[in-house]
Order: structure tokens, then sequence, then C-alpha cells
């Protein structure tokens, strides 16, 4: 009988790349106070995209032309989902724009169900639906209130979270065989490449005026909002399922708000607390619905949610 791999090292991955992954989000947001959003980008994507290419050199194992087509699962996730987020999350909390995020999963649960046919159960239909009505619940305030969140952000937000979900079908119906390092890399590289173009073709062009105070948050956001989590986030994924490592994602939005609570001094209103219970109460209970799917719909460990065996 063949023992199952040790969780300990993708356990701690996984759990080090959500605390990245909030951490960045509170630096995001800091930056955007002073930096244009699609520069402030560009500049995270910079960060990362060189980071990684020094890491894979080092590690032996640098990009190559070869994995172009992995790559393009960069379009969509980040430069996409990441470009619109940002921009969300210049006119929303931090913790607010984490929330939205949380629904990423029921999202591409109901993707897989429309794209690839994978029916879910009943289980997972209530915790799709709790979930978006959560995220109503997020938004439904009086613009009085001193944290009322704009529709256009919450808006912008959720197109973010639809292309991340996209990229996650993508990286199942693509298959392949790239391992994270490699994977991490050419992704960023492609995703830097796409905003590159798209800052240059903005008119007026925004301008990348970063002063030294500006440099820590802008290269730290790099590091844990792309470079770092991503990696971490993949070797996870390549050592234990992905219904194990998706019950490590609701930390994301709990630790954002955490982290925004005590470094920008945000705060939620009642309502808004509900739709974020009713999120995270979604995103817990999907990986226990997952399990109960048949089992030739199993989710594989080599993707954010997998593929058909």
């Amino acid at each position: 009988m063949s023992e199952s791999p040790p969780l300990f090292l993708p356990l701690l991955c996984g759990t080090l790349a959500t605390v990245s992954w909030s951490i960045g989000n509170v630096l995001s947001k800091a930056a955007l106070c002073c930096i244009e959003p699609l520069s402030l980008l560009t500049a995270q994507l910079a960060v990362s995209a060189a980071s990684l290419t020094v890491l894979s050199i080092f590690s032996g194992a640098p990009p190559r032309l070869s994995d172009w087509r992995a790559g393009l699962a960069g379009i969509l996730q980040p430069a996409l989902a990441s470009g619109l987020s940002i921009f969300g999350l210049s006119m929303l909390p931090a913790s607010i724009e984490a929330m939205l995020f949380a629904v990423e999963l029921p999202m591409v649960i109901l993707l897989a169900w429309l794209i690839l046919g994978e029916i879910p159960n009943r289980a997972i239909v209530f915790l799709s639906l709790l979930a978006f009505a959560g995220v109503g619940f997020l938004q439904w305030t009086s613009e009085s209130a001193p944290s009322a969140t704009p529709g256009l952000g919450v808006a912008l937000v959720l197109a973010g979270v639809l292309f991340a979900s996209l990229y996650s079908i993508a990286v199942r119906v693509m298959s392949q065989n790239v391992d994270a390092l490699r994977l991490t890399t050419t992704s960023q590289i492609v995703a830097f490449a796409v905003v590159v173009f798209a800052w240059i073709c903005v008119r007026p062009l925004p301008t990348l005026s970063v002063v030294i105070g500006d440099i820590v948050p802008v290269a730290g956001s790099g590091l844990l909002l792309f470079s770092i989590p991503f990696l971490l986030y993949g070797i996870a994924l390549q050592r234990m399922s992905a219904t194990a490592a998706a019950l490590l994602l609701p930390l994301v939005p709990v630790l954002t708000s955490i982290f925004a609570s005590i470094f920008l001094r945000e705060t939620l209103t009642a309502t808004q607390w509900l739709g974020a219970v009713a999120v995270l109460v979604s995103a817990l209970g999907m990986p226990l619905a997952l399990r109960s799917q048949p089992h030739g719909s199993e989710i594989s460990p080599h993707s954010p949610v997998g593929r058909k065996p």
C-alpha cells in the first residue's frame, strides 16, 4: 500500500501564499493613494516578472520560447483579472475587494458547468447562489455611509473575478505539463508585456513618477501580490488536491480584512459583514460539497480547480 505524500510542505506553501496575497492587497491599496492604477500594475508586474526570471535562471530552469502557450494564460490572469481588479480596488476598501474575490471558486464551478459540461450537485448550486447573494449585501449600503461601495468598483472587481475564473478553466483545457516555477514565470512575463502595451496605448500616457517613499509599497506589492503567492500556491497544487488547497483560499479575505483594519483603518457596515459571512460560508463549504461529486468529475491536483481524468 503506497503512502500518501506528506502535507506539511504544501499546506505551509498554501498558507504562506494566502498571507502574501493579503499583505499584497493592503500594500496595493496604500500605493493607490499616490500612483495611478495602470502605472502601479505595470510596476508590480515588472518586479514580479524580473524576480521570477532571475529565480528561474538561478534554479537552472530559465523560461523557454516553447513555453509561450502556457504563458498565454497570463493574459487572463494576472493581466486582465488584476488589471480590472486594481481599478476596482482604487474605488473600494481592500477588505471589500478581497471578499468579492472569494466568489471565484463558485464562479469557476459554474463556468465548468457551462463550458465543460461538469454538472454541479445541489449543494454546489446552493453555495454558489449564497456567494452571489453575499456579493449583493457587500454593496448594499447607503451612499451616505463612510464605507459605501461604488457600483462601478464592484463591477470591475467581479469582471476581474470572471477572468481569473476563465484562467482556471483555460489551464484545465490546455493540460500543459509545465512545472510551477516555469508556468508562473512565463505567465507573469506575458502579463507584463500585455500591460505594458496597454500602458503605452493609453492617452494621455500615465506617468511612472514614483518617489523613494513609493518604492517600498510598489516593489513589496509586486512581490507579495504576484510572484511569491502565485509560485507558492502552484507548488501547493502540485503536491495536494485542489480541493484541499481551496480550503485555504477563504483565509485571503479574512486576513485582508484584519490587515486593512489595522493598517488602513477600514471598517465594514453590519450589512457588509452579513454579505462577507455569506461569501465566506460559501467558500468554506464549496470544497466539502465538491467531495460529494461523482468520482468521474474528481478534481486534479495540477490546476487551480482541476481537470477531468
